[in-house]
């Protein structure tokens, strides 16, 4: 029979839940609608990720930022200022096509498909994740073209070629690199998730992303995206740029 508090907590994160996915909605319809030169400030996207907010997390992960954590909610899984920074990067680049492997709560892949889709008319977003069911973000209507497909891995993906691929799915150093050759090896942009991240281990993203810089010298630049107000190890995003 489940505890008082098990019956208290699921009605309190499907409010939440609610709640936190209209801030992503406003949000959303305030960058489509945003003009052009701020989505290339840092600032500006920043103020836009805590605006969100952050997905809930017990294990002290965001530091300062730690005040921009949803009640019991998703959100965004990510350092604000890291975020926001690469999204600079990305603003310098055409960008026609974009994929990310794995969903989760679909935060980050509706934040980063309405900025690029406002610097980039046209463009065709997908997100995929091996979960069965899609998350409450789905439900928005996007200006561009958005796809959340459910029960899908990479696998499914590796004819198809994308400008810009997002590899933030199942950590493990096996399944970093089965997505890297299906799908991000021949994206012109490759961005990473966690490639600094001491919650995920040093032999699993991280480790991939160092020999990749090996492997790939001279042929790609990378950059990396490192901040953390408590010069923590969390997260940590790189992007692999074909020369």
């Amino acid at each position: 029979m489940p505890s008082l508090k098990q019956l208290i907590k699921k009605p309190i994160y499907a409010l939440s839940s609610r709640f936190a996915t209209g801030k992503l909605e406003r949000a959303v319809r305030e960058i489509e609608n945003a003009k052009r030169e701020e989505l290339s400030r840092s600032t500006f996207l920043e103020a836009k990720i805590r605006q969100i907010g952050l997905r809930y997390d017990r294990r002290g992960l965001y530091g300062e930022d730690v005040r921009n954590m949803n009640f019991h909610a998703p959100g965004l899984w990510q350092i604000p200022r890291q975020l926001a920074e690469a999204m600079v990067l990305l603003a310098s680049q055409p960008i026609g096509s974009f994929l990310e492997v794995g969903t989760c709560d679909g935060f980050t892949f509706s934040f980063m498909a309405a900025c690029l889709s406002r610097l980039n008319p046209g463009l065709k977003a997908t997100t995929i994740d091996i979960a069965s069911t899609l998350p409450t973000s789905a439900r928005i209507v996007f200006k561009t073209p958005v796809a959340f497909l459910a029960g899908k891995t990479s696998d499914a993906f590796a004819d198809e070629a994308f400008d810009l691929v997002l590899i933030d799915g199942n950590h493990s150093y096996e399944w970093v690199a089965r997505d890297y050759q299906n799908v991000g090896r021949q994206a012109r942009l490759c961005m990473f998730h966690d490639i600094n991240d001491r919650f995920c281990g040093d032999d699993a993203v991280p480790k991939f992303w160092r020999e990749l810089k090996i492997e790939e010298l001279g042929r790609a630049d990378f950059h990396e995206f490192l901040f953390h107000s408590n010069s923590d190890r969390v997260m940590g995003i790189g992007i692999r740029i074909k020369r």
